[in-house]
């Protein structure tokens, strides 16, 4: 009996042993359980601290234009020479294209002659003119001094007139008279040939209608070359050679079947044009950033800033008012096409390349910002931090925290 009851003391003690023992280490583990919520109505996440950019701004859709100089000949012709491919880079004053020039070039012959001729013509006029001016004025003094020697013979006589007769007075005076009308005939013919021009300003007037005629016909001689005004890419060539090309049209149209003979490309640039709404107009400035997602390359971020803002409204067919803003890139323009789309955001505040973590990591405890942060050891402590910037989905920690630490976001169960 005595040992019957021993043994069964110890087989109680025994027990007591391993539930006390069992209830430790489940009380261990509840008291010291990293990465589930005491609450059963809560869900943990992790997330690392990682380097980022917070941006706050809004957004847009956009299509990007290739800023373009249409190239045309002046003049009609058959296309003789082509120097130049599509696709290739061209430089200021580069010869592109030239037009068969025989007949401008005859034209400008002809044009060259008649000049000539009109500069020989008012030389001779006013050599005619000279001789002619020497001539009259020859016959003046002529006929002033015949009429010097008539007058002084007759007032001779007329101071003895009783020596002469009635008619030896008439006569002589007769000759005064005659002598006199015609030195003032002759005087008015001088001067009113050396007072008029009319015959040395019709040749004159030949000579610029000569120049104007020969300036028009070097002009479209030299139309027949077309030259590049500026450094660039040629997107589009209209025609071949053996082609007859019309002189340039009106239009500003860049597809490619423009009827302008090339459409050349500023290489360097590439613009983006964006419907901007009157309520959003008032957060856009020149010299704004940018940033610009294409859907030809998902996930490749480009960069500009805002360079005009249109002041002329744009208004749909639902009355909807937008004002086009255009952006033009920093970089990265060699892939990109006229009329490609993208979105565009426009950024009102932006801190680059600082420590973000999701809004929801963050709790207020007695007036301060705290998160939950998880050791190397799985343990999970409470820190302190400052916030800066945030976008309502991340938010910028200006310190408390380091990059590559795991934070714990509590999250309640969807019912």
């Amino acid at each position: 009996m005595v040992k019957k009851f021993a043994s069964n003391k110890l087989i109680k003690t025994v027990l007591v042993l391993v539930l006390i023992a069992c209830a430790g280490f489940v009380g261990f583990k509840y008291v010291n359980k990293p990465a589930e919520s005491l609450s059963k109505d809560t869900l943990q996440k992790e997330e690392k601290v990682k380097k980022d950019d917070i941006t706050i701004g809004f957004e847009g859709d956009g299509e990007a234009e290739i800023p373009v100089v249409n190239l045309d000949f002046d003049i009609s012709g058959k296309l003789k020479e082509l120097y130049v491919s599509e696709g290739e880079a061209i430089t200021e004053g580069q010869l592109l294209a030239k037009l068969n020039d025989i007949e401008y070039s005859k034209k400008l012959k002809t044009a060259e002659i008649n000049y000539t001729k009109a500069l020989a013509n008012l030389e001779q006029k006013k050599e005619n003119r000279k001789l002619s001016l020497i001539s009259e004025k020859q016959k003046l003094e002529e006929l002033k001094s015949n009429l010097d020697q008539v007058e002084s013979e007759y007032l001779l006589m007329l101071e003895i007139q009783d020596v002469y007769s009635k008619q030896e007075l008439d006569v002589k005076k007769s000759s005064y008279e005659n002598a006199k009308l015609a030195y003032q005939t002759q005087l008015e013919r001088y001067n009113i040939l050396s007072s008029s021009t009319t015959d040395i300003e019709l040749e004159k007037a030949n000579v610029e209608s000569s120049k104007l005629s020969l300036d028009m016909a070097k002009d479209d001689y030299n139309s027949t070359i077309l030259k590049s005004p500026m450094e660039g890419r040629i997107l589009n060539i209209a025609y071949k050679p053996g082609e007859t090309v019309s002189s340039g049209d009106n239009s500003d149209k860049v597809t490619a079947d423009t009827s302008h003979f090339m459409v050349v490309s500023d290489a360097d640039k590439v613009e983006v044009v964006v419907p901007v709404s009157e309520i959003d107009l008032s957060k856009v400035e020149i010299g704004q950033r940018v940033e610009l997602e294409f859907e030809a390359f998902e996930g490749q971020k480009f960069t500009g800033n805002v360079i005009k803002i249109d002041s002329l409204p744009m208004i749909d067919n639902n009355g909807i008012v937008t004002f086009n803003v255009r952006a033009q890139l920093d970089g990265g323009v060699d892939k990109i096409k006229s009329g490609m789309t993208c979105s565009v955001e426009f950024i009102i505040k932006q801190r680059k390349d600082v420590l973000v973590i999701p809004n929801k990591a963050v709790s207020m405890v007695e007036g301060k910002q705290i998160v939950k942060v998880k050791d190397e050891s799985g343990n999970i402590e409470t820190k302190n931090i400052k916030t800066g910037l945030t976008d309502g989905k991340f938010v910028e920690v200006i310190e408390g925290i380091n990059v590559g630490e795991t934070i714990i976001i509590e999250e309640k169960k969807a019912e």
